[in-house]
């Protein structure tokens, strides 16, 4: 790999693959939904390795806060291409998604409403319904994966920064 670029490109093409393997065998609502979500934590922290470790080779010496930005750029480069393919996953790919969770949510909330019939603490079902349509959306969803990738992808890049210069070979 000869760029941050291509190094982003082979993580969303596995990134991409991951998702599109949950959509195609209905995975969804199940715990095999946990595979994309997983593996793009994996991937991202792959990548912010890779984008370290070619840094590295390019530059003999380097500082922690270049190691850094090293990883951030693969991150931050990762986490706008994420958000655009969420965005388009959830609006165009499989747009029922969250009208389906959304009624998942409501009967859930109705189920419990019946458990406390005659006590306070009764659920708004209305209430549960505005905040559903708000936080599932594709829009507050592709927002909430740039930041979390942003988020990780920081992390991810501090801690192998860290690792590499504490075990790199003189």
């Amino acid at each position: 790999m000869k760029s941050p670029f291509s190094i982003v490109v082979w993580m969303m093409v596995v990134s991409v693959l991951l998702k599109m393997i949950v959509y195609s065998q209905s995975w969804q609502f199940t715990s095999y939904e946990q595979i994309a979500i997983f593996g793009n934590i994996f991937v991202l922290m792959t990548g912010v390795f890779l984008g370290i470790r070619m840094f590295k080779v390019k530059h003999t010496q380097t500082s922690f806060p270049q190691d850094f930005k090293a990883g951030m750029r693969i991150a931050a480069l990762y986490a706008i291409a994420m958000t655009a393919f969420v965005y388009t996953y959830y609006a165009v790919i499989d747009a029922s998604y969250f009208d389906t969770k959304l009624e998942n949510q409501i009967a859930l909330a109705q189920e419990n409403n019946l458990k406390l019939e005659g006590e306070e603490g009764k659920i708004d079902l209305n209430q549960v319904r505005q905040t559903g349509e708000v936080v599932l959306s594709p829009f507050f969803q592709s927002t909430v994966t740039l930041l979390g990738f942003l988020l990780l992808g920081s992390f991810y890049s501090g801690i192998l920064s860290f690792l590499m210069r504490k075990f790199a070979r003189n």
